[in-house]
């Protein structure tokens, strides 16, 4: 084991413990239900055995989600609204089925305590991917201002799937990259990840697609048969639990009673209007006090397109990488847009601290240039990175 790689563990564990010291709060409220917690009740309960209508009636039903019924009458206290919504939850049982493990030990806790978990694994795996591409010292840089971004701490605190999603994504990302450098002995642990995600949120593509892009882009073995493999190791959770794609979409158009409205003639009609809300929506939270948030997405991803698309960088796999996954990610959120307070754009973490990380390179020969600041400098010698390579043909 060499001195990087003992260096990186151990700041590895170090901001580990600092992500569980930023959660820490959230382990000591009481649980704040939303409507799609209360999915994942429901499918936890199904998972230890109730039929699905008991294990809707628990949780939709009961005094468990009171206090939302009566805050959201017209969602979460319409049965109606319910029963349409309860599909799209299907597919997504890998943390249900971790919960119903877990919950004779924490109970109706189970959830959140497997959220905030996901939480602190998002950030050791947005750390191991950052160490594939940048110096150390950006990628500890990055992974730190990554641990207080508010849609992140935020939204962990719920009991949700997000973080375990963006864990997952990360993974995969990074797993691909490490496919391109050592080798296909590496490809197992991909298709774990695709397979794993497939069941876990509705984002598997998002690694697949980005590896079908980067083999059309090189035209390399591993490449090809990342796109390959993922896109095999996607079609399992597509073809177990068929989502019903119009419904979601009309839901997105007519959120309030989507069940009128699910034509595609309407949807198509009404779509437009959808989206330049949610844009207005999505500006207006960012204009709200914000800023940090604002900082991290807008800079970090306009920072990220400038240097994807410089000369330079159009052969370095890494970015292209990556970028294949911001524009599926795109693809996603604006297919069916709704606002949901940037929990739905975390899936733009990566790409947004690839942008953050390229520049803090940037600008650390600046600072470390400046007198009092050359310990920077040999700093940076100790935490070069492995460099990432174009793919083994």
């Amino acid at each position: 084991m060499n001195r990087r790689t003992v260096y990186i563990g151990l700041l590895a564990v170090a901001l580990a413990l600092l992500a569980c010291v930023q959660a820490r709060p959230a382990f000591d409220r009481p649980v704040h239900w939303t409507p799609d917690g209360l999915y994942y009740q429901a499918r936890l309960l199904e998972m230890r055995g109730a039929d699905k209508a008991k294990a809707l009636e628990e949780t939709f039903g009961a005094p468990l989600s009171a206090p939302l019924r009566a805050r959201d009458p017209e969602h979460t206290g319409n049965p109606r609204w319910v029963a349409y919504n309860e599909p799209f939850y299907d597919r997504r049982v890998a943390v249900p089925i971790a919960g119903a493990a877990l919950y004779p030990l924490t109970g109706d806790q189970t959830l959140l305590y497997l959220s905030l978990a996901g939480y602190v694994a998002a950030i050791v795996a947005l750390f191991g991917l950052l160490c594939l591409r940048f110096r150390v010292a950006a990628a500890t840089a990055v992974t730190l201002a990554t641990i207080v971004l508010p849609p992140l701490t935020g939204h962990s605190a719920y009991p949700l799937t997000d973080t375990w999603g963006l864990t997952l994504e990360i993974t995969a990302l990074a797993l691909a990259l490490v496919v391109f450098d050592r080798g296909l002995r590496w490809l197992p642990l991909w298709i774990g990840a695709v397979l794993l995600l497939g069941f876990t949120r509705d984002t598997a593509w998002i690694p697949v697609l980005s590896a079908g892009w980067c083999a059309l882009r090189f035209r390399t073995r591993p490449a090809i048969a990342l796109f390959a493999s993922g896109c095999a190791a996607a079609l399992p959770a597509l073809l177990l639990f068929k989502a019903p794609v119009r419904q979601l979409f009309a839901l997105a158009v007519s959120p309030q009673n989507p069940w009128e409205h699910t034509s595609w003639s309407y949807i198509a009609a009404h779509y437009p209007h959808a989206l330049i809300q949610y844009l207005r929506d999505d500006a207006g939270f960012l204009r709200r006090g914000q800023w940090y948030t604002a900082l991290y997405f807008v800079g970090g991803l306009a920072f990220f397109l400038f240097v994807a698309w410089r000369r330079r960088a159009q052969r370095d796999l890494a970015t292209n990488m990556i970028l294949g996954a911001l524009v599926v990610s795109l693809g996603y959120v604006f297919a069916a847009p709704a606002f949901s307070a940037f929990r739905l754009e975390l899936m733009f973490v990566p790409a947004a601290a690839f942008g953050l990380a390229f520049a803090s390179e940037w600008a650390v020969p600046l600072v470390a240039g400046a007198k009092g600041f050359g310990f920077l400098s040999r700093a940076e010698a100790l935490v070069r990175p492995v460099p990432t390579g174009r793919g083994r043909t």
